[in-house]
């Protein structure tokens, strides 16, 4: 039995971003890049008009007033799009739409609003700083220069910068291929009739909708019986074909519990068996070459949590992400259960505010998710002696409704 710091530091130790692949942009979001990425070109390209207005020399209109307005000649259109060869003459303006270039000689943008138009001449009434309303070409980035640094998530802003500098793919470090076992006789599938003995396969759907919360469909989901040879079958395709496995159910020490002497048939090497926690206890962790697998406990509080607390951690590395764990202080509002040698992880709400407090929540069996699914963070105690008293000072970890951040 190990603590849950060493559990997190060897799960951490083990979980190597996966090798990165040449990607189009469009399909990776939510993915890190690999590599940092220099801007293949100057951003904007050209010098463009930021508005609709009249591209125009700001010396034409020194000493321009309602009282004594200056007239130009308009000498054309320039749309966003267009590319003019036409220069500006003396005493002429362009009409120039928002993200046309500027035309040559031009050095200012008047807003169409400021300016009247009649019959091929436009009268302008006030004086104007020379560049306003111009976006100068490499006003954003220039060629050659740092555009998103390695480790950066493409998430759609990100996307849209890069795609904005021409970038079509992007070297990234792929989503992990997830293996999902859920074991059991006991299980049947929501919304069928059960039979004396049965239960709802609850931690399929949780486990499968905790991990689309983090932006990964499982490559592999099933429920597998009780049933040595079929789960060894199963297991040696997961492990096979992806690059982390989740085991859950039958990794305690009853006569049903397959998991662990299987994985040691198919080679996988423990890296742990246990952690002084509660709920979860009999966690397993372990690897194989570059597979990583969790063997998860059956009661579905306890799966969950390891889940959260251990498995979201590892997947992220996997992908070149920071962890992502969340931590704050909260103050307890009641008395608490009494310590032990284990860390509590107590299913609560938080109450923030300039001075946080933290509600545990009734119902803290491993079994029980009606308090996980109304909570929304499990308060952690951490080894010790004595009942928890009101006004104590807890460490809390907020429960993300998706994918962390």
């Amino acid at each position: 039995m190990i603590s849950v710091e060493n559990a997190r530091q060897l799960i951490l130790k083990n979980a190597l971003p996966l090798q990165p692949i040449l990607m189009p942009l469009v399909q990776s979001l939510g993915l890190a890049l690999a590599k940092d990425v220099p801007s293949p070109s100057d951003y904007p390209l050209y010098d463009v008009s930021a508005m609709d207005g009249y591209a125009l020399k700001a010396s034409d209109l020194r000493g321009a007033s309602k009282a004594k307005p200056v007239t130009l000649k308009v000498q054309g259109t320039q749309h966003a799009g267009d590319f003019l060869k036409t220069r500006l003459q003396t005493g002429g303006c362009f009409k120039v739409m928002t993200g046309g270039v500027i035309p040559s000689g031009a050095d200012s943008v008047l807003e169409r609003e400021l300016v009247v138009e009649k019959d091929g001449r436009a009268e302008f009434y006030q004086p104007l700083v020379k560049g306003r309303n111009i976006r100068y070409r490499g006003e954003s980035i220039r060629k050659g220069d740092l555009a998103l640094k390695a480790g950066s998530l493409l998430h759609s802003r990100a996307i849209g910068f890069l795609a904005s500098l021409g970038i079509e793919k992007a070297w990234v470090i792929p989503a992990p291929r997830v293996a999902l076992l859920v074991t059991g006789n006991e299980l049947v599938r929501p919304g069928r009739k059960l039979k004396p003995g049965q239960i709802h396969n609850s931690n399929q759907w949780m486990l499968e909708t905790a991990l689309r919360e983090q932006g990964l469909n499982p490559a592999r989901s099933v429920s597998v019986p009780d049933h040595p040879g079929k789960l060894k079958s199963e297991t040696r395709k997961a492990l096979d074909t992806c690059d982390l496995v989740l085991l859950v159910g039958g990794v305690s020490v009853g006569d049903s519990d397959f998991s662990k002497p299987i994985l040691k048939s198919l080679a996988v090497q423990k890296v742990f068996w246990r952690v002084a926690q509660k709920p979860g206890f009999p966690l397993y962790f372990g690897k194989k070459g570059k597979t990583l697998i969790f063997g998860l406990p059956g009661n579905p509080a306890s799966a969950w949590v390891n889940f959260y607390e251990y498995v979201v951690p590892c997947l992220r590395t996997l992908q070149g992400l920071p962890t992502g764990r969340v931590r704050q202080t909260a103050r307890l509002v009641s008395e608490g259960p009494h310590r032990s040698f284990k860390t509590l992880f107590l299913k609560a709400r938080l109450k923030s505010g300039s001075d946080p407090q933290v509600v545990l929540l009734k119902g803290q069996g491993s079994h029980i998710l009606q308090s996980l699914a109304g909570g929304d963070s499990l308060a952690v105690v951490p080894p010790g002696k004595g009942k928890l008293k009101k006004g104590e000072i807890l460490e809390v970890h907020p429960l993300s409704e998706g994918r962390m951040p």
